[in-house]
């Protein structure tokens, strides 16, 4: 067996967008129907992505959909879960406290606290405020797919482990576990 990087008991911050929810279907939905920008997953490779037609990159995007109640509503509450997420954070949560840490906007977590419950997704706690810097969130690692959040988490001392999505760099989290999926994170933390 190998080494786990967390001992029983730890506290496990999980965020939501790419990591518990598939979050770039459902954007690409959005560019499509508004923007008639017609573009998959995979081509979203920065939260610089620029957007034609749009005010803006990729990032302010989601932030007009989130300043917008119905369509944050239509957003979040539309996405699906991240495959194999309910399984792993269930099995996980035997070993380890589970923590919903997001940066989506506190008028949105009414929408977010129901999808969770709505796909039977395992937490303990829900932070109602996250700071932009994710590593000062009391913890002991956290789970990102924003290699900034977790390059943050790794300088305050905890675990950083990067969802790797198109627009991660890895690179940019020297000493982070990088996974493809909750069945990685598994592997890495199941004791």
């Amino acid at each position: 067996m190998t080494d786990r990087p967390l001992a029983p008991g730890a506290t496990l911050l999980v965020d939501l967008d790419g990591v518990v929810a598939d979050q770039l279907p459902r954007l690409c939905t959005h560019l499509r129907e508004t923007y008639d920008h017609d573009v998959p997953p995979s081509a979203i490779d920065s939260w610089t992505y620029a957007v034609p037609d749009a005010d803006g990159h990729i990032g302010d995007v989601i932030g007009e959909l989130m300043a917008d109640p119905d369509r944050a509503e239509w957003y979040f509450g539309g996405m699906e879960p991240t495959p194999g997420v309910a399984d792993a954070l269930g099995a996980l949560r035997s070993d380890y406290r589970i923590e919903i840490a997001t940066h989506r906007i506190p008028e949105t977590h009414d929408v977010s606290k129901a999808w969770l419950d709505d796909h039977d997704i395992p937490h303990d706690a829900f932070h109602d405020e996250v700071p932009a810097d994710k590593g000062a969130v009391p913890g002991d690692a956290l789970i990102d797919d924003y290699h900034g959040n977790v390059a943050n988490a790794l300088d305050a001392g905890k675990t950083g482990v990067l969802m790797r999505q198109p627009y991660s760099d890895p690179t940019a989290c020297d000493g982070a576990h990088v996974v493809d999926s909750w069945a990685d994170v598994r592997n890495l933390l199941e004791l």
